[in-house]
């Protein structure tokens, strides 16, 4: 129902216009009457059939003219109408899906919609003439629309072609703006956009209009508005760009999606000549002297979007945060122009910290096909604190995420924890004589014996019986074989798994005794988190960067690490494992990484032929992870400023020192627990008789060579319990079967009799 004002508009507009009608009818049969009668006296009567002919055309004319006033009629009611438009449509004024850093202030990247609203007065005129030239040189003249441009439009609606071009820039705004058009090709849309863009024109000043316009409208690499543009694509604020870059951004609006700003493909001659046009149209114009637009250059423009700056690793994060809640359950559609907000743990000063640790060792000047991986995790929940992929100027490759590299003995502490959840401990002996052939079920069999046969590496040799704690410290091949092999490889892979190594990953080793010695490939961000569970006392953990998504409406959207881990360990197993990797870092492989001011627990790792190291290792708190590899065939040698061979105790360890002594200055400097020792102190070495086991041990050797990986516990570590004085003078073990148990776990005391013969 019509307000009574707008009926007696319309009642109003239908009297004139019938009015005139008639009177155009009139005037014209008394044109016709002068044409045909006058001066009758003194002329002949016209024949009949020129006088059927002269009323045929007067009323053909009365007849047109009664359909322009019906059609004028028509246009005036539907102007009349239709509303002033005042609602924008869903979607267009979002902000995309914004990434924070840990702050949950700091904007990390942004996904979809990346758009940000400016002032009038931040919008140079530059930028205002050169989108005009290129949309809409009559802007200011018109009343809204085109004649001459929608014509065309319908003319190519008709024929079915390009649509593109006919359209002012207030038809534009109304039609993808604001809400009530749809976006079907037919004239009935074109006609209803003509009068929502004259309504448009008659209530808004011109200048608001362009300004809604300009931050609003696409320009391609994902972004809306000309702010958002000019980040994009020049990196500056858009009262900074030139002539030259706001007309590459008013180029682009024509076509975003096909246009491309560098190569030379037939879209970028495509975007080039519209680049052209848009200046010829400022001079035109008077915008612009045709001399400063004859020396004006192309511009340059970055080679992909990046929202905001993350030390060159922005890419992999933005993917990251994509695949991870993909895995959520939230696609990427839906993240993309979703309003999400998405806070991660990131830590900006922490990211620095890991891309120097790089730069000391001069990673950014290896070779292209050294990939190299750094990542730390919060050890109670997982949270990724900080990472590096690489220098992306030697390429862009995810190091971190995904596997690159083997393993190697960064695997060994799975094995350990297979023989803790067993109900063994740490104090379990293995042989650590090199080489050794093994048969399925562990035993060791004769050198020319069908078997699996495993050596040390070079520099460790041929030892002695050793106990679990010095196979860790030392990196001891053939006892972790044996270990693993007593424990079951099967109960091994499901210990990783559990830890959080991918079934995938495991799944083509199934039942090869080699996987104790780390021949799966696994990411950094996987070993930081599975060690994090020895840091934490136990419980795994999930990687994640992610850490809480908002939606639109201020809800908080569940994530599954959200839950709490799943126990691997109880809390004494884990501790002794912890004391196993203590020794690694006090006086074995990874002595590199010590730091000066609180416990350290790790591992080392280098393939075969040292194409892959690692150093993997914890505080109570963070847990992080290294890798370096070669990603075409050959060892890791030579690298600038460092011309022998990497292996885990080298460069790997060195990195993680540099970047966990920045990480946790001022980081309260927590004891790692000390373990009681419990469990079954199995004896494995089946190499020597068990008749000289005594003899052997009581001697305070191993086989006859010095102990190696005995060192001094870093600085914070619990000291070792007080010997007791023996009658003799001497310094004995404690009398008590407890302290006696930790003075028996010290090392340099563990090949004593009386631990022996526990």
């Amino acid at each position: 129902m019509l307000p009574a004002s707008e009926g007696r508009r319309i009642r109003a507009a239908r009297v004139r216009l019938s009015s005139t009608a008639r009177r155009l009818v009139r005037a014209g049969q008394r044109s016709l009457r002068r044409g045909s009668g006058g001066h009758h006296r003194t002329r002949r009567r016209r024949p009949a059939r020129l006088r059927r002919i002269l009323r045929g055309w007067r009323w053909a004319l009365a007849s047109l003219l009664a359909l322009v006033v019906l059609a004028a009629t028509a246009v005036v009611i539907a102007y009349v109408r239709t509303p002033v438009p005042t609602q924008p449509q869903d979607g267009v004024t979002d902000e995309g899906s914004t990434v924070y850093y840990a702050d949950g202030r700091t904007p990390l990247a942004r996904l979809g919609a990346n758009r940000q609203s400016v002032r009038h007065g931040q919008i140079p005129d530059r930028l205002r003439w050169a989108v005009l030239a290129a949309e809409d040189r009559g802007f200011y003249r018109n009343q809204g629309v085109s004649v001459s441009g929608t014509f065309r439009a319908l003319l190519k609606d008709a024929s079915g072609g390009d649509t593109q071009g006919g359209s002012t820039i207030t038809q534009q705004l109304a039609r993808n703006y604001f809400k009530g058009l749809s976006r079907d090709r037919t004239a009935g849309r074109k006609v209803k956009e003509i009068l929502v863009a004259l309504k448009l024109d008659r209530h808004r000043a011109k200048d608001e209009i362009l300004d809604l316009y300009l931050n609003t409208v696409y320009f391609g690499r994902q972004t809306s508005g000309v702010e958002a543009a000019a980040r994009a694509y020049f990196d500056k604020d858009v009262w900074q760009l030139d002539v030259a870059e706001c007309a590459l951004l008013a180029a682009m609006i024509q076509r975003p999606g096909y246009f491309r700003t560098q190569g030379g493909g037939d879209a970028a001659k495509a975007l080039r000549a519209r680049w052209s046009y848009v200046l010829d149209g400022m001079v035109s114009m008077g915008k612009l002297n045709r001399a400063d637009a004859g020396w004006l250059r192309f511009p340059r423009t970055r080679g992909e979007w990046r929202g905001v700056s993350l030390s060159g690793q922005d890419v992999l994060a933005r993917q990251r945060v994509l695949d991870e809640l993909e895995s959520a359950g939230i696609p990427a559609d839906a993240v993309v122009n979703g309003r999400l907000r998405i806070y991660t743990a990131l830590d900006r000063r922490w990211m620095a910290y890991a891309e120097q640790a790089m730069r000391k060792v001069r990673e950014p000047e290896w070779p292209k096909d050294v990939r190299t991986g750094l990542v730390a995790v919060d050890a109670a929940s997982g949270a990724v604190k900080a990472f590096y992929a690489g220098d992306p100027g030697r390429g862009r490759y995810d190091s971190v995420f995904e596997p690159v590299a083997q393993a190697a003995s960064t695997f060994k502490p799975y094995v350990l924890a297979a023989a803790l959840r067993r109900g063994f401990g740490v104090r379990t002996k293995v042989p650590g004589r090199s080489p050794l052939r093994f048969a399925p079920d562990g035993s060791v069999t004769p050198m020319t014996a069908p078997g699996y046969k495993v050596s040390n590496d070079a520099e460790i040799g041929s030892l002695g019986t050793v106990d679990l704690v010095k196979a860790t410290a030392l990196s001891v091949n053939t006892g972790f074989v044996k270990a693993a092999l007593k424990t079951g490889v099967a109960n091994v892979a499901e210990t990783a798994r559990r830890f959080g190594v991918p079934d995938s990953a495991l799944r083509p080793y199934q039942g090869q005794a080699g996987l104790a010695l780390g021949i799966a490939n696994v990411s950094a961000a996987v070993q930081a988190g599975g060690y994090a569970a020895f840091a934490n006392g136990g419980t795994a953990v999930t990687p994640h960067l992610v850490t809480k998504v908002v939606d639109a409406h201020g809800r908080r959207v569940p994530l599954p690490w959200d839950r709490p881990g799943r126990r691997v360990l109880t809390a004494e197993q884990a501790a002794q494992a912890t004391y196993a990797m203590r020794a690694v870092v006090t006086g074995g492989t990874g002595r590199r990484a010590a730091l000066a001011d609180r416990d350290v627990a790790g591992k080392t790792g280098t393939s075969d032929g040292n194409h892959a190291a690692w150093f993997v290792g914890y505080v109570p708190q963070l847990s992080a992870s290294v890798v370096m590899t070669r990603a075409g065939a050959g060892p890791l040698k030579g690298l600038p400023g460092h011309p022998g061979k990497v292996a885990g105790e080298n460069l790997p360890s060195q990195v993680w020192h540099a970047f966990m002594a920045d990480v946790t200055r001022g980081m309260p400097a927590e004891p790692f627990p000390e373990p009681a020792f419990s469990g079954t102190a199995a004896d494995w070495d089946d190499t020597v008789k068990k008749s000289d086991t005594v003899k052997k041990n009581a001697s305070g050797g191993s086989g006859g060579r010095p102990e190696a990986g005995r060192g001094t516990p870093s600085a914070g570590a619990t000291p070792a319990p007080s010997r007791e004085p023996r009658e003799d003078g001497t310094s004995g073990p404690p009398a008590d079967a407890r302290s006696r148990e930790k003075w028996c776990a010290t090392p340099g005391n563990e090949d004593a009799a009386v631990c022996a013969q526990r």
